[in-house]
Protein backbone atom coordinates (compact mmCIF):
# COMPACT_ATOMS: atom_id res chain seq x y z
CA UNK A 1 0.00 0.00 0.00
CA UNK A 2 2.58 2.29 0.72
CA UNK A 3 4.19 1.88 -2.93
CA UNK A 4 0.65 3.43 -4.11
CA UNK A 5 0.07 6.17 -1.87
CA UNK A 6 2.79 8.84 -3.89
CA UNK A 7 1.01 7.49 -7.22
CA UNK A 8 -2.67 8.31 -5.82
CA UNK A 9 -1.48 11.88 -4.60
CA UNK A 10 -0.58 12.84 -7.58
CA UNK A 11 -3.74 11.44 -9.61
CA UNK A 12 -5.52 13.05 -6.93
CA UNK A 13 -4.02 16.65 -7.44
CA UNK A 14 -4.52 16.12 -10.82
CA UNK A 15 -8.22 15.33 -10.08
CA UNK A 16 -8.63 19.00 -7.92
CA UNK A 17 -6.88 21.37 -11.04
CA UNK A 18 -9.85 20.26 -12.85
CA UNK A 19 -10.52 21.27 -16.44
CA UNK A 20 -9.71 25.14 -17.23
CA UNK A 21 -12.06 26.78 -18.77
CA UNK A 22 -11.24 29.39 -21.52
CA UNK A 23 -13.51 31.82 -22.99
CA UNK A 24 -13.13 34.29 -25.49
CA UNK A 25 -15.07 37.91 -24.90
CA UNK A 26 -15.30 40.35 -27.73
CA UNK A 27 -15.37 43.66 -25.91
CA UNK A 28 -15.14 46.31 -28.61
CA UNK A 29 -11.80 46.74 -30.26
CA UNK A 30 -9.74 44.06 -27.69
CA UNK A 31 -10.67 40.59 -26.84
CA UNK A 32 -10.21 39.32 -23.75
CA UNK A 33 -9.16 36.08 -22.75
CA UNK A 34 -10.18 34.68 -19.26
CA UNK A 35 -10.59 31.42 -17.22
CA UNK A 36 -12.98 31.08 -14.88
CA UNK A 37 -11.34 32.45 -11.84
CA UNK A 38 -8.78 34.75 -13.21
CA UNK A 39 -9.32 38.14 -14.09
CA UNK A 40 -9.80 38.18 -18.19
CA UNK A 41 -6.56 39.56 -20.17
CA UNK A 42 -7.23 41.92 -22.55
CA UNK A 43 -5.74 41.32 -25.82
CA UNK A 44 -4.64 43.78 -28.26
CA UNK A 45 -5.52 44.30 -32.13
CA UNK A 46 -3.82 43.00 -34.56
CA UNK A 47 -1.62 46.18 -36.35
CA UNK A 48 -3.22 47.51 -39.53
CA UNK A 49 0.28 46.69 -41.19
CA UNK A 50 -0.39 42.90 -40.41
CA UNK A 51 -3.24 43.19 -42.51
CA UNK A 52 -2.27 45.11 -45.51
CA UNK A 53 0.66 42.79 -45.73
CA UNK A 54 -1.32 39.82 -45.67
CA UNK A 55 -4.05 40.75 -48.20
CA UNK A 56 -1.66 43.07 -50.47
CA UNK A 57 -1.29 41.80 -53.70
CA UNK A 58 1.59 42.88 -56.59
CA UNK A 59 1.85 42.24 -60.50
CA UNK A 60 5.40 39.93 -60.92
CA UNK A 61 7.57 41.87 -62.37
CA UNK A 62 10.82 43.61 -62.02
CA UNK A 63 11.80 46.46 -62.45
CA UNK A 64 14.39 47.34 -59.76
CA UNK A 65 15.16 47.64 -56.26
CA UNK A 66 13.28 50.32 -53.92
CA UNK A 67 13.56 51.04 -51.00
CA UNK A 68 10.51 52.35 -48.50
CA UNK A 69 11.24 53.86 -44.85
CA UNK A 70 8.51 54.58 -42.28
CA UNK A 71 10.09 55.81 -39.07
CA UNK A 72 13.22 53.75 -38.11
CA UNK A 73 12.43 50.97 -40.03
CA UNK A 74 13.34 50.28 -43.88
CA UNK A 75 13.41 47.40 -46.62
CA UNK A 76 15.08 47.29 -49.94
CA UNK A 77 14.44 45.11 -51.89
CA UNK A 78 13.88 43.94 -55.47
CA UNK A 79 9.73 45.46 -56.77
CA UNK A 80 7.78 45.91 -59.58
CA UNK A 81 6.91 50.11 -59.54
CA UNK A 82 6.90 50.53 -55.46
CA UNK A 83 4.27 47.49 -54.80
CA UNK A 84 6.77 44.53 -53.31
CA UNK A 85 8.49 47.12 -51.44
CA UNK A 86 5.44 48.92 -49.84
CA UNK A 87 4.21 45.10 -48.62
CA UNK A 88 7.86 44.18 -47.68
CA UNK A 89 7.44 47.16 -45.29
CA UNK A 90 3.85 46.50 -44.20
CA UNK A 91 5.28 43.21 -42.92
CA UNK A 92 8.51 44.54 -41.07
CA UNK A 93 6.35 47.16 -39.52
CA UNK A 94 3.63 44.24 -38.17
CA UNK A 95 6.76 42.24 -37.12
CA UNK A 96 8.28 45.03 -34.75
CA UNK A 97 4.49 45.54 -33.81
CA UNK A 98 3.84 48.84 -35.12
CA UNK A 99 0.20 49.66 -34.28
CA UNK A 100 -0.17 52.95 -35.90
CA UNK A 101 -3.28 53.78 -38.25
CA UNK A 102 -3.07 53.21 -42.23
CA UNK A 103 -3.50 56.58 -42.30
CA UNK A 104 -0.66 57.61 -40.07
CA UNK A 105 1.63 54.99 -42.22
CA UNK A 106 0.58 56.31 -45.34
CA UNK A 107 1.40 59.63 -44.45
CA UNK A 108 4.72 58.80 -43.21
CA UNK A 109 6.01 56.05 -45.69
CA UNK A 110 8.52 57.15 -48.21
CA UNK A 111 9.77 55.20 -50.75
CA UNK A 112 12.59 55.79 -53.59
CA UNK A 113 15.24 54.78 -55.13
CA UNK A 114 18.03 53.26 -53.22
CA UNK A 115 20.51 55.46 -52.37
Amino acid sequence: MRMWMPAMVFFAGLMACGERDFEAVDSGSTTTVGDSGLPPVAVPPEPEACSIAEEAGCLACYDGEMTCSYGDESVTVASCGDCQARVALYAELCGAGIADSLEEIEAGMVCSDPV
